[in-house]
């Protein structure tokens, strides 16, 4: 696929508004504790509702994670406060690299029986090797499941994290088998970079739809993400989405909503200005 037929298929419906194409990234209540420090009570469907966008990305917790907050089996009940939103992605591969054949099995049955249920993600895939297990899953593996996956229906999709530091990993046969990138920054200084780093990952990786990931919070500091970084982010996502170079923005997400950042107030703020803009 060239890159010029890559936008055309991230180009936006008619009548679609900014808000169609806006996702919030969830975890377990509180699953950040170890990496914030602070107590989070904000539910993945909660997040949702309180930021006002349409369709969810749910990921397990990490083994670290896990004793502050986890996504109990049996799954499929969690999707009952989620059936108001328009779409639905359940993480095979959760935070940390967390993957569980049973779960994994698990998330495939939810995609016969949930309507709104629209991929799979595979979270903190890539181990950041360049050689040895470059990823959580070896390339058949993946694509043993994305078979599974297209063999419930054909317009799921493949959904994976992509780092904008790890751009120059030697993962091209993992990037042919997954349908949408979706784009991370950790760090608001690299921000700057955004436009470059997109250039790169469209070279790297032309088949894949990208989606832009934004954080509220830098985790390495524990604050929030300075609102000039995330207007920039926010704003630049906005410009590629009306170009068709991305299809959607992801917010990280419901354990950061609820503890008073004013990057988390902002971004509230600004889609509420910007939700209803129509793309088309």
């Amino acid at each position: 696929m060239s890159l010029a037929h890559a936008a055309l298929a991230q180009a936006p419906a008619a009548g679609e508004t900014v808000r169609d194409r806006l996702w919030i990234f969830t975890c377990a209540a509180n699953s950040d504790f170890p990496h914030i420090g602070r107590r989070s009570v904000m539910t993945p469907a909660e997040g949702a509702f309180y930021l006002g966008v349409p369709n969810i990305l749910m990921v397990q917790s990490s083994e670290g994670e896990a004793p502050y907050g986890r996504l109990q089996p049996p799954l499929a009940q969690y999707n009952v406060a989620l059936e108001p939103l328009k779409r639905v992605v359940w993480s095979v591969v959760g935070s940390g690299g967390f993957h569980s054949p049973e779960e994994t099995r698990e998330v495939l049955e939810m995609a016969k029986t949930t309507p709104n249920f629209a991929g799979i993600m595979f979270d903190d895939f890539f181990t950041g090797r360049t050689e040895g297990s470059r990823a959580k899953l070896t390339v058949e593996e993946l694509a043993d499941i994305r078979r599974q996956l297209k063999a419930i229906r054909k317009d799921l999709d493949v959904f994976a994290t992509f780092y904008t530091s790890r751009i120059d990993l030697p993962v091209r046969d993992y990037l042919d088998l997954i349908d949408v990138l979706t784009i991370w920054t950790g760090d608001p200084e690299q921000l700057a970079n955004l436009e470059a780093n997109l250039k790169k990952i469209e070279a790297v990786a032309p088949k894949a739809r990208k989606m832009l990931g934004c954080y509220v919070v830098h985790y390495g500091k524990k604050q929030g993400t300075p609102l000039a970084a995330m207007k920039h982010q926010c704003e630049t996502g906005l410009r590629w989405l009306k170009e068709g170079r991305i299809e959607g923005i992801i917010f990280l997400g419901n354990t950061t909503l609820d503890l008073g950042y004013e990057s988390v107030k902002w971004t509230r703020q600004w889609i509420q200005e910007v939700g209803d803009t129509r793309l088309k």
